[in-house]
């Protein structure tokens, strides 16, 4: 039976093997930390378009992102409608607007949604059925996800004790007469839902003469690629159509790959990588300088370089794996904490636990292999 040289080599440091685990498990959390946060991007990037109801949109071709969504004429509108194979299209307007916390009065931005009084635009049953509650341009719906700065009764989450409450929104007095789930995201930290006579109140620079998008849903043997093209040919160059699928794709896009704090969650993972391997292979590295001699007489009873590599990549898969498995412990905790404090969906999945599993696989395997330069070096002739 072979000696489980890697092993005792560990054993035998056993302050040194504990600095390079505890380096490890930081990378670990950093690296889970990161890709959770590039998760909760890409996850709330479309969460809006996920509450709402059509199989194609119509929108500017100044659009940017849903809180800056620019507009479109209503009239742009009417020609979807009479387009054969569209069964219904419904207006939306959205636009950031200005919250005054109705307990201290601060104020922060939360986005607006309005839509018309009668159409059916939600998905969620919740929001639809709820939506009927907005009678009067004064009333409105808010997100119980919102975050707590919005000032619910309670001062954690919105709930029935804020029924009936008063606020303002650009400066324009408003009464909660429901809550509804959606949830908060980069986008925005909360939600609040009008009628469209509530918006344009709250938005005079709007008018009910145009809208942000047009939501549009297909007859039951309406092929989406044919009715798109028919609508482009048209509708005139300064709007465009896009299927569901491209809708939420674009928004994924622009969060995880060109929004600054996708970039940055995608930099963090890349320094925690980084920092590991370096953390990984300073430890390795003082080990084998340590054990010169060691390695020399190995070499010298007729061990090969590669037995000899092949230790020093056991010893950096092994604090890999030891590294990983507290790192994981205290990411699951982190990720709690940070949901509950953020309203932010944030979770463990099998998917980033491979991933990051890998990663630190790689790192440790990359500082392993660094580090087996000195152990090719190792010459018996210098035990002489």
């Amino acid at each position: 039976m072979k000696t489980p040289l890697a092993w005792h080599n560990l054993l035998h440091s056993k302050m040194r093997t504990a600095t390079a685990v505890a380096g490890v498990t930081f990378a670990v959390v950093l690296i889970f930390m990161q890709t959770g946060f590039l998760g909760m991007a890409a996850q709330t990037s479309g969460m809006i378009y996920d509450a709402l109801d059509f199989d194609l949109v119509v929108r500017s071709r100044q659009y940017r992102r849903l809180s800056d969504a620019a507009t479109i004429a209503r009239s742009r509108l009417y020609t979807v409608a009479s387009t054969r194979g569209v069964a219904s299209v419904a207006a939306v307007h959205v636009a950031p607007g200005q919250w005054r916390n109705p307990v201290t009065g601060r104020k922060r931005m939360i986005l607006t949604i309005g839509v018309q009084p009668g159409s059916r635009v939600f998905k969620l049953a919740e929001i639809q059925h709820k939506a009927d509650l907005l009678e009067t341009p004064e009333f409105v719906l808010i997100d119980r996800k919102s975050r707590a700065e919005f000032g619910p009764a309670n001062g954690v989450r919105f709930g029935n004790g804020d029924l009936g409450a008063e606020s303002e929104v650009a400066r324009r007095t408003v009464r909660i007469v429901g809550t509804f789930s959606l949830g908060a995201g980069f986008e925005s930290d909360g939600a609040i839902l009008l009628d469209e006579r509530g918006f344009l109140r709250i938005h005079p620079e709007r008018t009910s003469q145009e809208a942000s998008l047009g939501l549009i849903k297909l007859s039951g043997d309406a092929q989406a690629e044919s009715v798109t093209a028919r609508l482009q040919s048209a509708l005139p160059p300064d709007v465009q159509v896009l299927a569901r699928a491209d809708v939420l794709g674009f928004e994924r896009n622009l969060w995880v790959r060109e929004m600054p704090v996708g970039i940055m969650f995608q930099f963090g993972v890349a320094v925690a990588l980084i920092v590991g391997t370096a953390i990984v292979y300073q430890v390795l590295s003082s080990d084998v300088a340590n054990h010169m001699g060691e390695y020399a007489t190995l070499k010298a009873i007729g061990y090969g370089s590669g037995y000899l590599c092949s230790v020093v990549l056991q010893q950096a898969i092994a604090l890999a794996l030891l590294g990983f498995l507290p790192g994981l412990a205290i990411a699951e905790a982190l990720y709690c904490v940070t949901e509950r404090m953020t309203n932010l969906p944030i979770s463990m999945n099998a998917g980033r636990i491979v991933l990051v599993l890998t990663l630190s696989l790689v790192m440790c395997i990359v500082s392993g292999l660094a580090a087996v330069r000195k152990v090719r070096r190792a010459d018996p002739a210098d035990l002489f």
